[in-house]
């Protein structure tokens, strides 16, 4: 008899019986570990050459332009072009991007103007991998294993980012930033490298071609806003990273510093983000509700209790399993949402459809991002995160009685 345990386990891991899928997510588990790398080493190196907050903000700000500028360009030319070859391009231009920026930091001769045009060049790398991304991986899974497939996805993020975290700063105080930088690089080739070797049926898979860029744009647009469920999805992305998200980002790291110890706080309270992550993971590969919709709005609702026990702020003990919490609704959530997406719209379209969702959270993040620190200096933290916790809850319940929300089912074409 065959253990339930081992069966669980088995139907989990069924993408990765899929040679084409397993190739794929190799190559992007090893590049989820560089990603995780670079902003921490990126930081430390702009803090060595000038020591500048204001200069560390301006070459944060440059790796999220870009995206947030080109999301939808690259959406519309994911369904114009070969995928596979779209996202080839995107590795080579990262690889480029952070193979000079290693280079400059080990040699001594880095600029911070130099960081910050090459760190717009690899934003412009992701703006053309992430949507087409979400396209490729429906052909290499196949619909029926979608859903666990993007759980194998985000499960991989989570767990490399644990192991990027802890590597990141041993190679930043060991042997300096411009290796980690080095080590992110190489990992885009691995990336490259891996999708090089998807078969010719997915090399040469061509979407239908568009009239133009621009056309294509609008087409994606417009089969968003014939989806009401879609665009108040989307509504909802945006303003819940606005109002509670993003302030979580800025002020937990400062409520740390204040009332919890400092650093090694905040660090257990990420770790916690990230195994709960991992247990997201577990829970979305192996649940399907009938209305997935429903489901990942009621799951974000587990986000509430981080910014509520920041804003008192409750003791460590506390908000680790809060970051738990809030790091297994993220992975429900978002994986819900994707696989909702792919299954619910015409292949040709998928990645301009995801390319705005992806705008609608870009945007409103560094715009929280940079509304909580005034609000807190004028209010204090507490009230802020507090407030934050609030209409998160408030919002989503909101959003729960839209008639739409309950009209996306599983496994269907839903146009309204």
């Amino acid at each position: 008899m065959t253990e339930p345990g081992r069966t669980t386990l088995r139907a989990m891991a069924a993408p990765l019986e899929v040679g084409d899928f397993r190739r794929y997510y190799v190559g992007q588990t090893a590049s989820s570990f560089g990603d995780a790398l670079t902003p921490l080493a990126i930081a430390f190196a702009v803090l060595d050459l000038t020591g500048s907050p204001a200069d560390l903000g301006i070459v944060v700000l440059s790796t999220r332009v870009p995206v947030i500028a080109l999301t939808l360009l690259g959406g519309a030319l994911a369904d114009r072009f070969q995928r596979r070859s779209v996202m080839l391009l995107a590795d080579v231009v990262r690889f480029l991007a952070h193979g000079v920026t290693a280079a400059l930091l080990l040699t001594g001769t880095a600029h911070v103007w130099m960081l910050v045009c090459l760190q717009l060049l690899a934003g412009m790398g992701s703006a053309l991998f992430n949507p087409a991304a979400v396209g490729l991986v429906m052909s290499l899974a196949g619909k029926n294993l979608l859903q666990e497939a993007n759980s194998l996805l985000s499960m991989s993020r989570s767990a490399t980012s644990i192991v990027a975290l802890g590597a990141a700063g041993a190679l930043v105080a060991t042997v300096g930033p411009g290796w980690a930088v080095l080590v992110d690089a190489l990992t885009f080739l691995t990336s490259a490298a891996f999708l090089s070797r998807l078969p010719r049926a997915v090399a040469e898979e061509r979407p239908a071609r568009r009239p133009g860029l621009l056309a294509s744009i609008g087409e994606g647009l417009g089969e968003v806003g014939r989806r009401s469920w879609l665009w108040v999805w989307i509504l909802h992305v945006a303003l819940t990273n606005l109002i509670a998200v993003s302030p979580v980002l800025v002020l937990g790291p400062y409520v740390a510093e204040e009332h919890l110890g400092g650093a090694p706080a905040w660090s257990a309270i990420g770790i916690a983000y990230a195994v709960g992550g991992l247990a997201g993971g577990v829970v979305a590969a192996r649940w399907k509700p009938a209305r997935p919709m429903v489901a990942a709005l009621s799951f974000f609702l587990l986000m509430a209790p981080l910014p509520a026990l920041l804003a008192v702020p409750a003791a460590t003990w506390l908000l680790v399993p809060a970051a738990g919490l809030a790091g297994l609704q993220l992975v429900v959530y978002n994986v819900l949402q994707t696989t909702a997406l792919q299954r619910s719209l015409p292949e040709e379209v998928v990645a301009r459809a995801g390319s705005v969702v992806m705008l609608g959270a870009l945007v409103a993040a560094p715009v929280g991002m940079g509304l909580a620190g005034p609000l807190a200096a004028v209010a204090g933290a507490g009230t802020v995160l507090a407030v934050s916790a609030a209409l998160g809850v408030l919002f989503t319940v909101a959003t729960l009685l839209v008639p739409a929300v309950w009209r996306v089912r599983a496994g269907y074409q839903t146009v309204v």
